[in-house]
């Protein structure tokens, strides 16, 4: 049986111009989009980072309100709160990641050397020399490595003067968002202003369900992980731990690199058994995380598939560095939000205008 030939029509080269059309549009918008992000990154990362800070705190400060306080003394006492748990835990966290760099810096090297001496033995001399050339990396880049945490601002007063925006925005948020959010509004029609009011609060649900969902699970992973090296008797427990609740924060990626991290300190020094017990460790909260964790505190709201994610963190690396690292998967989530919302209101607006046909047309009366 022959198969029916294709011709190729004026009509359909016709659409076929128009959607070619309307990539380059849309490519040439993110491309205008990234350029202006880059010269506008003093305000974008502070707003960025003002605004998850506001997600953590927003629900406490509306529990508060719901609860007669009076919107000023629940942002105070939200303030209060986060600075003492938040701001403590993150301060601890980041104090004993610094404190012992050097020593997790050497740990690392000797295991990679170790890890190294071990496969060049074997029938695989080519795994010794890659772990070689990562070594020697390592060694040679790790002032880079440290600077690169502030590649978003090119000097130190910037950084301090965008973390003062940030902290000021932060506060405008948790006091003054609800009006801020209206008198966003204001200027648009009632159907539109209905719909950007639906996707905005999509969008911003999404981040809030993400950082809070991303929080407890790094904080979860950190413990399980710290309590199998404190077992274990692995030194620097306290900073591998931490590291273990900063790479929460990014992921996939941020698990794989701090499990690797916990593993080869163990191995160089409790040895080769405890190395496999910290892998088994590792590899059984990561599961409980992405199998049982995720899904019971996330749910399907902001599930996004691995390769959406995987694909958004190369992106956001790529073009901003760390600061893209850790905003790329909750923009994504926002973005997932406000599609989600958009949609749903083009369904609604179909099934009104279905019902709408239905009843204009009405049963046909006997004469």
């Amino acid at each position: 049986m022959s198969e029916p030939a294709v011709r190729f029509t004026s009509g359909m080269l016709r659409r076929a111009a128009v959607i070619s059309a309307q990539f380059l549009i849309l490519f040439a918008a993110l491309w205008v989009l990234r350029n202006i992000g880059k010269h506008l990154s003093y305000v974008i990362i502070p707003l960025a980072v003002a605004l998850l800070f506001t997600a953590v705190l927003e629900p406490v400060v509306s529990w508060l309100v719901r609860h007669r306080w009076p919107r000023p003394l629940a942002v105070v006492a939200a303030l209060l709160f986060g600075f003492v748990i938040v701001g403590g835990l993150v301060a601890f966290v980041v104090f004993s990641v610094i404190d012992s760099y050097d020593e997790l810096r050497r740990r690392v090297l000797e295991s990679i050397e170790q890890l190294r001496s071990w496969l060049s033995q074997s029938p695989f001399p080519a795994s010794g020399e890659l772990l070689g050339r990562v070594q020697n990396w390592i060694g040679g880049n790790q002032d880079t490595l440290v600077s690169q945490t502030l590649t978003a601002f090119s000097t130190v007063g910037s950084f301090f003067v965008g973390l003062l925006i940030a902290l000021v925005l932060f506060i405008m948020f948790l006091h003054a968002g609800p009006r801020l959010w209206a008198a966003t509004l204001l200027p648009w029609r009632p159907s539109t202003r209905e719909l950007l009011d639906s996707i905005g609060r999509r969008a911003y649900r999404g981040v809030v369900i993400y950082v809070r969902v991303t929080a407890l699970v790094a904080l979860i992973d950190a413990i399980g992980i710290g309590i199998g090296l404190a077992i274990v008797g692995v030194p620097l427990t306290v900073p591998l731990a931490a590291l273990v609740f900063i790479g929460g924060f990014i992921p996939y990626i941020g698990a794989v690199v701090s499990g690797f991290l916990a593993v080869a300190v163990t191995l160089v020094s409790n040895g080769f058994v405890p190395a496999l017990i910290i892998l088994g460790v590792v590899l059984l909260v990561q599961q409980l995380e992405g199998q049982v964790l995720h899904p019971i505190l996330q749910g399907n709201f902001t599930s996004l598939h691995p390769a959406v994610v995987l694909v958004a963190l190369v992106i956001g690396g790529a073009e901003g560095g760390i600061a893209g690292v850790l905003f790329a998967v909750p923009l994504l989530a926002a973005i997932r939000g406000a599609v989600l919302a958009y949609a749903e209101h083009r369904a609604k607006e179909e099934e009104r205008a279905k019902a709408g046909t239905d009843t204009q047309a009405g049963p046909e009366t006997p004469e």
